[in-house]
């Protein structure tokens, strides 16, 4: 073999691991915004520099839902609007900001579609959203706590969806179970507002009329808590 030959031999394997490990390139964004914590996973093959633009485009993009989540506070103090007037004390608030945030993470989607990020994974005051793949897996994420003490939560595969989970207020007193209720609902759906939108519209179903769908209810009955799984997210979870 000719010594040019032989030296491009040994070195071609470790041209293909330099192009492999550029194509495989991982990068963290974290931070606090929209009053919690927000964590972004994201696989690209950028440009010099460009991680530093999608950092500030999503700065910048926090910033701006940051002061229409204020702006939408300050609208949910004005007791004298109908709608604000019928709901409990503090939960107004509450729901608006669950509820903007899980738009938020949406919004952070669009943020990532401008520089062609075809992986990523999205984490926002426990809204998660994810696209594409975590090398050649689907992203895998561990469902809440269900409070049922055995501390073995699944592991959902999240591919191309939200996760986005929602509790019911808790009432003023102790009050006791004389029909199964539900406590808190997990919903999956294509995007954070999706999900959202779901997980709260089953917050008042009566459990056996939800299991259809993408869900894990936390239900109270009159024997302590249950966890009831809907047939569309049994595919999805690792036992």
């Amino acid at each position: 073999m000719r010594p040019a030959l032989f030296v491009f031999a040994l070195l071609l394997p470790l041209v293909l691991l330099v192009g492999c490990r550029q194509q495989e390139e991982w990068h963290q964004l974290e931070g606090v915004a929209l009053g919690t914590g927000y964590h972004i996973t994201l696989n690209g093959d950028l440009a010099a520099g460009e991680h530093a633009l999608i950092e500030a485009a999503i700065q910048g993009e926090l910033a701006s839902l940051d002061s229409q989540i204020q702006a939408f506070e300050v609208l949910s103090e004005a007791t004298w609007l109908p709608f604000f007037a019928e709901l409990p004390a503090g939960v107004t608030g509450e729901i608006l900001r669950e509820h903007l945030q899980a738009l938020s993470v949406d919004r952070l989607f669009r943020v990532l579609d401008d520089f062609g990020i075809a992986n990523a994974m999205v984490e926002l005051g426990g809204v998660q959203r994810a696209r594409g793949t975590y090398g050649r897996h689907p992203w895998r994420v561990r469902l809440p706590r269900s409070g049922l003490g055995d501390g073995s939560e699944p592991v959902l595969r999240l591919q191309d969806a939200a996760l986005v989970t929602r509790a019911a207020p808790r009432p003023a007193g102790i009050e006791a179970a004389t029909a199964p209720r539900i406590l808190a609902v997990s919903a999956v759906a294509s995007s954070a507002e999706a999900a959202d939108r779901l997980a709260r519209s089953l917050l008042d179903a009566a459990p056996d009329g939800t299991l259809e769908h993408s869900v894990r209810l936390v239900v109270l009955t009159l024997h302590g808590l249950e966890s009831h799984i809907g047939s569309a997210l049994e595919p999805l979870l690792e036992r």
